[in-house]
């Protein structure tokens, strides 16, 4: 009994190591075919084409393709040699890829976008390769590369700059022309209200390039070719060549002495016409000012006859500007008594005059209290 009992284990033993070692079969050979069909699944996305192109196109930067693009852009202000440097040194960021979403035309095709930063550089249109069809097990093609583009034209900026009509303006030792002036007869801010009696006034000029490949940063040449640097911070004065020590000096007695004569007259301190020709010697003849002057002696001598006088303290010239043709604008300062019936009064004045400098002799063409 006990024999028979243990040759029943045995074979129960046997058996049970027979079934394991099917279901153990079983299962590697049910591992098999997932991984196979894991193995051709991932083969088949296109992301893993695209991801296997980025990663050779970031280690190899420059090839045919991408030379024959640069070389068909318009860049005359660069070279070949040095777009491909900027183009090289662009790429060395991480490029990356985007689907483009309805494009590709079936379903065997799918297109993406190549992307360097926040540019697009070029697409690349992706296939299912057919020629791998019998080597499939479950019906799923990998992808290759069918077709490239690159366009760098989103590489691409643009320079504008504003500057007097006298300058010049370079990029990458080039001579910007004529043609790319985008605006011209811009008025200088600090002369605005001058040009309608004045048209010959110096104006800017805007002009802007938009074929550069990377960056460039333009050169500005004065009207004597010498580099120079706009100061964003500053008005258009800095743009206005400074007046000479001598002519300065010429215009600070101007100053003094018109102001004095100017400030008399206007109190009604002489009889009105001796004022005015007293005054006559430092106003251009029939000028805005002389006019003016004129038509303000009826007031002028009521102010006299009640007993009005001034004195002048102090002049300062703050500023003179040269406008060209002998025509400078004056910025005055003065602080004066005036004594009137209704007493003594302390008076700040700001003049801007715009006088005309005849070599011989300074006058007064406009006045203007602010």
């Amino acid at each position: 009994m006990a024999r028979r009992k243990k040759r029943g284990s045995k074979i129960y033993a046997i058996c049970l190591s027979i079934y394991i070692l099917i279901l153990c079969g079983a299962a590697v050979f049910g591992l098999t075919k997932v991984w196979g069909y894991a193995e051709e699944y991932e083969a088949s996305r296109p992301a893993k084409a695209m991801d296997e192109y980025v990663a050779a196109l970031s280690e190899n930067l420059w090839d045919e393709s991408i030379a024959d693009a640069i070389s068909a852009m318009p860049h005359e202000m660069q070279t070949d040699e040095e777009c491909a440097e900027i183009v090289k040194s662009m790429l060395k960021n991480e490029i990356s890829y985007s689907r483009i979403a309805g494009t590709g035309g079936s379903d065997v095709t799918a297109n993406y976008s190549l992307r360097c930063g926040d540019h697009v550089f070029g697409t690349v249109t992706l296939k299912e390769d057919e020629s791998k069809a019998g080597e499939v097990k479950y019906g799923m093609l990998p992808w290759i590369v069918y077709k490239e583009e690159f366009d760098f034209t989103g590489l691409y900026s643009s320079v504008q700059v504003t500057v007097p009509a006298s300058y010049s303006v370079e990029l990458n030792g080039h001579e910007l022309g004529e043609e790319y002036i985008i605006e011209s007869g811009i008025q200088y801010d600090v002369l605005t209200e001058y040009y309608q009696d004045y048209p010959n006034l110096p104006t800017k000029v805007t002009y802007k390039f938009d074929n550069i490949i990377g960056n460039l940063e333009p050169v500005i040449l004065d009207e004597n070719g010498n580099e120079t640097v706009i100061d964003e911070s500053r008005d258009d004065s800095q743009f206005i060549t400074p007046v000479d020590e001598a002519t300065l000096s010429r215009l600070n007695e101007f100053a003094g002495k018109f102001v004095e004569r100017y400030k008399e007259y206007i109190a009604g301190e002489f009889e009105p016409s001796y004022g005015y020709q007293r005054l006559l010697p430092y106003v251009k003849l029939d000028s805005d000012l002389d006019q003016r002057l004129k038509a303000a002696q009826d007031g002028i001598f009521w102010s006299h006859k009640h007993g009005a006088s001034v004195v002048t303290n102090s002049v300062s010239l703050n500023s003179a500007i040269y406008v060209g043709d002998g025509v400078y604008i004056i910025d005055i300062s003065s602080s004066s008594t005036a004594t009137t019936n209704n007493g003594t009064e302390e008076i700040q004045d700001n003049m801007k005059i715009i006088v005309t400098d005849t070599g011989s002799d300074i006058r007064a063409v406009t006045l203007e209290l602010y």
